[in-house]
Formats: C-alpha cells, sequence, structure tokens
C-alpha cells in the first residue's frame, strides 16, 4: 500500500508562510511595488496579493506604510496605484533624468520632423528600458515609457547591447539563436553607424547615445513607410536622429554629476 500522502492544508499553510517568511522586508516591499506596470496602473488590494503571492494581510500592511510615505496613493475606490514619491526617486536615475535634464525639447522637433515615434533606452538587467518617448498621434504605444525591451528585437535594443563588451553579451539570458542573430545585427550595424529593423511596413532606425558615467544608452525613431517613400527621405531620418542623438548625448554629459 502506498504510503505518500496530498500535503495537509495546515503544511501547505506553514509552507506559504515559510516563502514569504524568507524574503526581507525591503523584498517585501519590491515585489509590491513591481506588481504596477503599463498594463496595471491600478490594483485593489486582493489584485497585489495574487499578483505578488503574498497574503493579503502582508500586503495590507506594508500597503498601509508605503500610503503613508506617499511611494502609492489610494482611490475613492480604494484601489491603489504607484504614488508620487516614486517619480521623485526614479528622476533621480542617471539612466532615467533623460526628461528631468530638458531633452524633450530635442526630441519633440526630431519626432515632428520626421513623423516619427521617438524613444531613448538605457541598458538596465539584461534589457533596454524606454526611459522617454515621443509618440505621433498615427502610431501606437508600443513597448513605452517604463517598458523593458529585448536587446535583439529592437533597434534601439541592438544599439545598446553593440556597447556593451562581447563578454557581457555572452552572459546575457538569450539562446545561442538568439545571440547569433544579435551579434549579426551590431555587426551589420558597425559599417553603417546605425541600426534598422524593419517589420511589415514599420521601421526602426537606433544610433548609440556617447554618453559617460552611465549606462549604455540609444536612441530610436520608428515611422510608418507609406508607398511614397524614398531614399532620400530615410537619409533624411537618419542625419537628423544621428544630428540630435549628438545634442542629446552632449546635454547629458554636461550635467552630470
Amino acid at each position: 500500500m502506498s504510503t505518500s500522502r496530498e500535503p495537509s492544508a495546515g503544511a501547505a499553510s506553514r509552507s506559504t508562510l515559510e516563502t514569504v517568511g524568507s524574503k526581507s522586508v525591503a523584498e517585501r516591499v519590491f515585489t509590491v511595488l513591481l506588481a504596477f506596470d503599463a498594463q496595471h496602473r491600478t490594483l485593489t488590494l486582493s489584485a497585489i496579493s495574487r499578483r505578488t503571492s503574498l497574503p493579503v494581510a502582508t500586503v495590507h500592511r506594508l500597503l498601509h506604510k508605503l500610503e503613508g510615505m506617499g511611494a502609492v496613493v489610494r482611490n475613492n475606490e480604494g484601489a491603489y496605484s504607484i504614488g508620487p514619491l516614486m517619480w521623485r526617486m526614479g528622476i533621480l536615475s542617471q539612466s532615467h533624468d533623460v526628461i528631468g535634464y530638458g531633452a524633450r525639447l530635442l526630441l519633440m522637433p526630431l519626432s515632428s520632423r520626421t513623423n516619427s515615434d521617438v524613444r531613448v533606452y538605457s541598458y538596465f538587467d539584461g534589457a533596454a528600458m524606454c526611459v522617454d518617448e515621443i509618440l505621433v498621434a498615427s502610431m501606437s504605444a508600443q513597448n513605452g515609457l517604463g517598458e523593458m525591451c529585448s536587446l535583439e528585437g529592437t533597434a534601439g535594443g541592438i544599439a545598446v547591447a553593440g556597447q556593451l563588451s562581447a563578454e557581457s553579451r555572452r552572459r546575457l539570458r538569450l539562446t545561442q539563436r538568439s545571440l547569433q542573430t544579435l551579434e549579426q545585427r551590431i555587426e551589420a550595424s558597425r559599417d553603417r553607424r546605425y541600426v534598422i529593423l524593419e517589420s511589415g511596413d514599420a521601421v526602426e532606425y537606433a544610433v548609440p547615445l556617447d554618453v559617460q558615467n552611465r549606462p549604455p544608452m540609444s536612441m530610436s525613431l520608428r515611422y510608418h513607410r507609406s508607398a511614397e517613400a524614398s531614399s532620400r527621405q530615410d537619409e533624411f531620418r537618419i542625419a537628423i536622429l544621428q544630428m540630435t542623438a549628438r545634442s542629446v548625448s552632449a546635454l547629458l554629459n554636461e550635467r552630470r554629476t
């Protein structure tokens, strides 16, 4: 006769408590904050509990403390969203101070003159994080502000990856095939001095930003290619992208701390 048994409810509860207890307070706080993303800007207490696998009582206690600090805010229906304290802290990041340093005044004319989405990316945790963007009305908010994009799947990501050492790229969490594709795209961009990716009728160009004392950064523009598009129009977009990238780099280097 088999002696195997299903774990009892009490054993399951103890296992959950041990898992929660193994996390430090800081880990639990950030687990709660990271439950929010671009698709989940407002969450109820129970939704946060589900998304974090933390008990409701633990989440409620952490949210109470975070709300008192301004790290989260609660609306009239009792749902939570990220608070102003997190914006205040985030703007201090050397990769995110693009907005605080007034680079948008350079990005907006680039978007207007090229009729393109413009984005700035910064390397973070094996991906390209979008730290600023200007969208044109005709384009969708794909891989938007604050989102993490794959290094091999976007022109901006490839331009970021090209600034990493070959050894650092080998340590990325990529399959062998994805890494090979990334290396091929980086190599192809070296002579051109820009990255190009085409998908359907959308075209994305990207160039690295020459910044000091910061993670690798890049700038990209993405637009829908029409039937009337010409190589001269593309050359214009690339030229103004490169010119703007130099201006943004100079601005960030001038104001570095």
